[in-house]
């Protein structure tokens, strides 16, 4: 009982330096336990979309330095779609090229549930942009998003761009992302899958080998 009321406080504690908090407000909620972040994080996350208390926590603690809590901010980012607030676009950018890959991963979870809950123009833009990223890593989010089955007008299209990208990563993700919409135009994917069996990477290769036998059975 006691401990239940130690943690109820430290989440009244944390959720008070969000309503409240700058700078100093951000450094005090580094202090806190990982678990009442999470916990915060959570609650932020199936808060209605549209609540400006939602956007607050998660901005809050995006540069939280375990990432453990970054991760769970990223994956939460894409709860703040269809409207996203302030920069939120920007700062689920900034979270897929985090330093540490647990973090990159939760962020393409993330873009992949704005993906979700965008209207299907909004998709459209949403994953165009993201395409034409300079950097591999918000590429690599990308492909990984659309492993996802969330259909997207232009899939084919990014996906073939994606499977011929300088970064063998961001190949081999396409590749799995294919996979996934493969039965939505079998004919463009299976060119798609045909040219990556001649890939520079091994590992490409074979995941492009081994697709290509599973659409042929």
């Amino acid at each position: 009982m006691a401990k239940a009321k130690a943690r109820t406080a430290m989440r009244m504690t944390a959720l008070s330096l969000v309503l409240t908090a700058g700078t100093a407000g951000a450094t005090s909620l580094s202090e806190l336990p990982t678990e009442v972040l999470c916990e915060l994080i959570d609650e932020a996350d199936k808060t209605e979309q549209g609540h400006p208390q939602k956007a607050r926590v998660l901005s809050l603690l995006l540069d939280d330095k375990r990432e453990e809590v970054r991760a769970q901010v990223a994956q939460a980012m894409g709860s703040l779609w269809p409207q996203p607030v302030g920069d939120a676009a920007g700062e689920l950018r900034r979270l897929s090229r985090d330093e540490s890959d647990s973090v990159r991963v939760s962020a393409a979870v993330g873009l992949a549930r704005a993906i979700e809950r965008a209207t299907a123009p909004e998709r459209i833009d949403l994953v165009c942009t993201w395409a034409l990223s300079e950097d591999p890593d918000e590429r690599l989010a990308l492909a990984r998003a659309l492993t996802w089955s969330t259909p997207v007008f232009v899939a084919d299209l990014v996906l073939e761009q994606l499977a011929q990208d300088q970064a063998a990563a961001v190949r081999a993700a396409a590749l799995a992302a294919v996979a996934r919409h493969f039965h939505e135009n079998s004919a463009a994917y299976a060119r798609i899958v045909t040219q990556c069996t001649a890939d520079a990477d091994p590992n490409v290769q074979k995941l492009a080998r081994a697709l290509l036998k599973r659409a042929r059975a």
